[in-house]
């Protein structure tokens, strides 16, 4: 890992850009990079304005983490999660008007970052969400099963996305993203029931 003050960078997300940058015959990684970088910064504007404080930045092959020095009610993290998804809209839009193949292309990107971003995952804005819409009213015991369930049917229906756009002729990009998906579920579900068996133990 490594570390520049407050931004810390893993191996992990190393790997995948050195992979990208393999995988690149078309030009596209700056541009994405460009469109990962605004989303990021929708984020961090968005927390400053609402009074939250950014104590660090992770980088890691999920995206980018920022840690806050501080808690915020539900209504200021909802606006602060859909500010990322929203910046990647509004340039999407921006970039359609401007036209152009370059345009265009940008639009493209800023469209599926931003629409990507909102699936209802807990490691994705749409996720974090769904959470402080529904813990309120579910209560945070009852919130984390529901949760569970909409990230195995999300994840689940972008790995069937995945395979038909490969079998289709299209590129690997979604079935990459949804193994990744079901990796972090499979985490997930071996902490469950680690946890369990250690509380079963005591």
């Amino acid at each position: 890992m490594l570390r520049w003050g407050r931004v810390e960078v893993t191996g992990g997300f190393l790997l995948l850009l050195a992979w990208l940058n393999y995988r690149d015959t078309q030009g596209l990684l700056l541009p994405a990079l460009g469109a990962a970088c605004i989303h990021e910064l929708g984020h961090w504007a968005a927390i400053r304005l609402l009074g939250g404080c950014v104590d660090g930045l992770r980088l890691c092959a999920a995206g980018a983490e920022m840690r806050l020095s501080g808690s915020m009610s539900y209504c200021r993290e909802l606006l602060c999660a859909l500010a990322g998804p929203a910046v990647n809209l509004l340039l999407a839009l921006a970039a359609a008007r401007l036209g152009g193949e370059r345009g265009f292309v940008f639009a493209g990107m800023n469209l599926a970052l931003g629409c990507f971003n909102l699936l209802p995952l807990s490691v994705l804005d749409g996720g974090r969400c769904l959470v402080c819409v529904a813990e309120p009213l579910l209560g945070p015991d009852r919130m984390q099963q529901v949760q569970r369930i909409v990230d195995r049917a999300a994840a689940a229906l972008v790995l069937v996305g995945g395979i038909v756009i490969l079998g289709a002729g299209g590129n690997v990009t979604l079935l990459v993203i949804a193994l990744w998906l079901c990796c972090v579920q499979g985490k997930g579900l071996l902490e469950s029931c680690r946890k369990k068996g250690l509380s079963r133990g005591v």
